[in-house]
């Protein structure tokens, strides 16, 4: 018989997704920039995954809640849309779906390895890359939307400060900051070729 301990904390992920996709979609409607740029990106719903990974107590529950979280996070959003009257379309259903199935057990894995610092900084650094890479490659080369790259590089240094701080993880987080850069600043190309 499965513990009520062991289901709780993935309901909770479950139940995160669903309200993040939810409230993503009814702030898109009431900011403006540069704060429109946290429910227009894919950092914060990565954010998401990388909350619910590190709730976990074993990696693998952490990469198939980290897909849950994301996957709730594409139904409460176009959900939410369909209520407010907005048509979703099955092409973008189809490919924010797929970047859940994808970066969803990425960034479980990632906060699951943070909150245990195994190995130390790995996890933090690849959240602080996500937002740092949008922010070069999304907001500011691609789009030109400065005031969203700043926004986006200081919730960058703000997490590497306070997820850096964990047991002591910060000199590790940085050391492992420019291959986690990388292969943000390469996520987001390709992102860029399909969107």
């Amino acid at each position: 018989m499965i513990r009520r301990a062991s289901l709780r904390m993935p309901l909770v992920a479950l139940g995160l997704g669903l309200c993040v996709g939810a409230l993503t979609s009814v702030l898109q409607a009431h900011l403006d920039f540069p704060w429109l740029a946290l429910v227009n990106a894919v950092s914060p719903w990565l954010t998401t995954a990388f909350v619910a990974g590190a709730l976990q107590e074993r990696l693998r529950t952490a990469l198939w809640v980290g897909a849950v979280a994301t996957a709730m996070q594409v139904v409460g959003y176009y959900a939410t849309a369909e209520l407010r009257g907005y048509d979703a379309s099955m092409t973008y259903v189809v490919l924010w779906s797929v970047c859940a199935v994808v970066g969803g057990p990425v960034f479980g894995a990632a906060g699951f390895s943070w909150r245990r610092a195994a190995p130390a900084g790995l996890g933090a650094a690849a959240l602080v890359a996500a937002y740092a890479s949008e922010a070069l490659v999304s907001y500011e080369l691609r789009l030109g939307y400065t005031s969203s790259a700043v926004l986006f590089l200081v919730v960058a240094v703000g997490l590497a400060v306070g997820l850096g701080r964990h047991r002591g993880q910060l000199g590790a987080m940085l050391r492992w900051l420019v291959p986690a850069l990388l292969a943000g600043a390469a996520g987001h190309l390709v992102l860029a070729l399909v969107v």
